[in-house]
C-alpha cells in the first residue's frame, strides 16, 4: 500500500469514527479536554498501526473503541495520581437541548451503566457486539442495560415530579 493510499484510508477512518470515539471518551471521562487527549491518542495509535486500516470496517470500529476505552482507563489512572479539579460536562457536546438533557442524565450514572447505554443507544451496537468489545458476557451487558434504563427512568421521573411541584 502506498503512502497516499494509507493517508486516504486514515483520513476516511478519522472522518467516519471521529464522532463516535469523541462521544465515548466524553461519556467515560466527563469533560472535553480529557476526551480530546484520549481521542488523539486513539487515532495516533491507529496511525502507528497502519495495517489496521485494511481491516474490515466493523473490526476497525471495534478496535478503535477498545483502544479508546483503554486510553480512558489510562487517563483515569493518571488523574487518580494527580490532583485536579473536575470540569463540567454541560457545554462539552454540540447536541440539541432535549438530547443534551438526556445525555447529562446518562452522565450521572455509574460508569459501567453509562458506557453500555452510550454504546447501545448512541453508537448503535448490539448486545452481542458490546459483549465482544467490552470483553463481558452477553447477560452482563443485558443486566447493565436494564439497570441503567431503570436508573434513568427513576432519575427522569423524579425530575418531572419536582418540575410539576414547582
Amino acid at each position: 500500500m502506498t503512502e497516499i493510499e494509507t493517508k486516504q484510508l486514515f483520513e476516511k477512518a478519522v472522518e467516519e469514527y471521529s464522532d463516535m470515539i469523541t462521544g465515548l471518551c466524553l461519556v467515560r471521562l466527563g469533560n472535553r479536554h480529557d476526551a480530546e487527549d484520549c481521542y488523539q491518542n486513539t487515532f495516533l495509535k491507529l496511525f502507528k498501526n497502519k495495517e489496521m486500516l485494511t481491516e474490515e470496517p466493523e473490526y476497525l470500529k471495534s478496535w478503535l473503541i477498545r483502544v479508546a476505552i483503554n486510553e480512558c482507563k489510562n487517563r483515569f489512572r493518571f488523574l487518580s495520581r494527580h490532583k485536579t479539579e473536575p470540569l463540567t460536562f454541560a457545554d462539552d457536546c454540540s447536541i440539541e437541548m432535549e438530547d443534551r438533557t438526556l445525555l447529562d442524565t446518562v452522565m450521572t450514572l455509574p460508569e459501567k451503566y453509562r458506557e453500555v447505554i452510550y454504546l447501545f443507544y448512541y453508537a448503535g451496537y448490539s448486545v452481542l457486539e458490546l459483549a465482544s468489545i467490552l470483553d463481558s458476557k452477553e447477560n452482563t451487558i443485558k443486566s447493565r442495560l436494564k439497570r441503567g434504563r431503570e436508573m434513568l427512568k427513576e432519575i427522569l421521573t423524579d425530575k418531572e415530579e419536582k418540575e410539576v411541584i414547582i
